[in-house]
């Protein structure tokens, strides 16, 4: 009898993969967005585990605003797939949009944590720290990020950061060393 259970789950998620790529092919060809919705969560109803349809739902409860919602999505997919990279990125790029810097820095830290060489989650975790005064931990992760996406349109805003960053530290240092008498 246990031949004829995984035969069945095999089918449920060989099916629930049929829905989420029909969601993806839905959101890619501009179909109405309650249609890829209604996709990802049949894949999510044949197969609870379905990680990536999680995500596509936050993603899109996260562009229509629907912070609990998304959410909601992302953190399931967390409960699934613990080491999903791209999950905590996308919680902690909800966090970071609520105002809410602690959630953040720990989700874009747990994506980096997984998937060292996550570009974008090294430039998020720039920004933040820049945006918080903490400029040696911001300096950091522009040079990283720039090592693994040096040549694109976001890699010259990266650049411009730094130098804002080198620019502020000279100044300051000279600052504070006049003021002290050097």
């Amino acid at each position: 009898q246990p031949k004829l259970e995984d035969k069945e789950l095999r089918a449920r998620k060989a099916e629930a993969e049929h829905w989420f790529q029909r969601g993806l092919e839905l959101e890619q060809t501009g179909a109405p967005i309650e249609e890829a919705i209604k996709a990802y969560q049949e894949a999510v109803n044949l197969d609870s585990a379905s990680s990536g349809a999680l995500v596509n739902l936050g993603t899109i409860f996260f562009n229509k605003r629907a912070w609990k919602d998304a959410e909601r999505y992302y953190r399931k997919a967390l409960e699934v797939d613990p080491e999903y990279a791209l999950a905590h990125f996308n919680l902690a790029n909800l966090f970071d949009e609520k105002g809410n810097r602690a959630e953040a820095l720990h989700h874009y830290l747990a994506a980096i944590r997984v998937h060292g060489r996550y570009a974008d989650a090294h430039y998020n975790l720039a920004l933040l720290y820049q945006s918080s005064g903490q400029l040696m931990k911001a300096l950091k992760h522009w040079k990283i990020y720039l090592k693994l996406d040096g040549s694109s349109s976001w890699a010259v805003i990266a650049r411009r950061e730094m130098q804002k960053l080198r620019q502020a530290t000279v100044i300051r240092g000279a600052r504070e060393r006049a003021s002290n008498g050097e």
